[in-house]
């Protein structure tokens, strides 16, 4: 019974990460708020920036909080995130509203890992996280 009550949490927490409703974000107003319409209603998506390592560089915050206001979701990019998570069978049983809103913000949250990377703070070696929250109806 044990086994299947931590198979089940951790199932439930993958699932959670995947749909980019990671833990508890900052305590702070969001960074950066949309509404974003998406078949079947509208998806309010938020993003904070958060520092993953005591004392990151300032230059690193200031890299990912301009990539996270200026991250511009192309249909393409958009695409491709929403087939790779409509592709994931942990995810079959995730409403396709969520799904088109998770494609959504990881296409956001992407931007700013790229900006941050092409800048030398590689995500391997990750010092800003970017949380976020998803409430799709």
């Amino acid at each position: 019974m044990r086994g299947r009550v931590l198979l089940g949490v951790s199932l439930a927490t993958g699932v959670l990460a995947l749909t980019a409703c990671g833990p508890l974000p900052p305590l702070s107003g969001p960074d950066r708020s949309e509404a974003v319409p998406v078949p079947g209603g509208t998806c309010d998506i938020s993003w904070w920036l958060s520092p993953a390592v005591d004392d990151p560089p300032a230059e690193a915050n200031r890299i990912a909080a301009e990539a996270l206001e200026n991250a511009a979701v192309s249909d393409s990019q958009w695409r491709d995130w929403y087939t790779l998570l409509d592709d994931d069978p942990d995810l079959d049983s995730v409403p396709e509203i969520r799904l088109r809103g998770s494609a959504y913000l990881e296409s956001v949250r992407e931007d700013v890992r790229v900006a941050l990377e092409e800048a030398g703070y590689p995500d391997i070696e990750r010092v800003i996280e970017v949380y976020s929250n998803l409430s799709c109806g």
